[in-house]
């Protein structure tokens, strides 16, 4: 008979690289703690690597600046447009993407909560 832990694995780490569409949620909150100002989201997305006109639909079909962002970190963690050559969706690259924007207070606090988590994990 099967253990109930034979068949469970633990959810991605947050911090693993790649990240995964299931971490959409937690990019969200971690960048609302990271003190990321929402209405900057379609500049994010062209930092990682999303096209002008993925962004331009994006902004078509949502109403609120909270829905934009949510769809744009869903497109990155797609892999849509050119976010490997942007680095992929990392936490090492959203956090370089957040210093090429001047927001480096949200950037340094990415990267210390980054790690953080990982000085606990190893």
């Amino acid at each position: 008979m099967a253990t109930k832990g034979s068949n469970y694995s633990s959810p991605p780490s947050l911090f693993s690289s790649p990240l995964t569409i299931e971490q959409l949620i937690d990019i969200l909150h971690l960048l609302k703690r990271c003190g990321f100002p929402q209405r900057r989201w379609k500049e994010l997305g062209l930092t990682i690597g999303l096209h002008k006109n993925t962004l331009d639909a994006i902004k078509m079909d949502k109403y609120t600046t909270d829905d934009c962002l949510t769809e744009c970190l869903s497109q990155w963690l797609s892999k849509a447009d050119n976010v490997d050559s942007k680095g992929g969706a990392t936490i090492d690259s959203l956090s370089d993407a957040l210093k090429s924007m001047n927001e480096n207070v949200a950037a340094d606090k990415l990267d210390q909560e980054s790690k953080l988590i990982t000085d606990c994990i190893y």
